[in-house]
């Protein structure tokens, strides 16, 4: 997806990348895993600061970060701003 992708450019590896398009995973999973960092996107599903404590509580010592969705998920022009973005995403969390 254009997200992985973007997410692969800013040098970070998805955890569920061997999934098809557009997985959905549980918060056992995501627990299971734990991800170095979670990106909560604004778009589709508008994710909020309520959505990422609940992540922090089943992912403890996990960066979660708050994105927009479109600099993350949009093609086209709108991909210009997301270099940018994920080098605030980046800063944000310390790497």
């Amino acid at each position: 997806t254009i997200v992985h992708d973007v997410m692969a450019r800013g040098g970070l590896a998805n955890a569920f990348g061997d999934r098809t398009r557009y997985p959905a995973v549980t918060a056992a999973e995501i627990a299971a895993v734990q991800p170095d960092v979670v990106l909560l996107s604004s778009e589709p599903f508008p994710f909020r600061e309520a959505h990422a404590a609940e992540v922090r509580a089943f992912a403890p010592g996990t960066h979660v970060a708050l994105v927009d969705g479109e600099a993350f998920s949009w093609y086209g022009p709108r991909l210009g701003a997301a270099p940018d973005a994920m080098a605030g995403v980046l800063r944000q969390i310390g790497l």
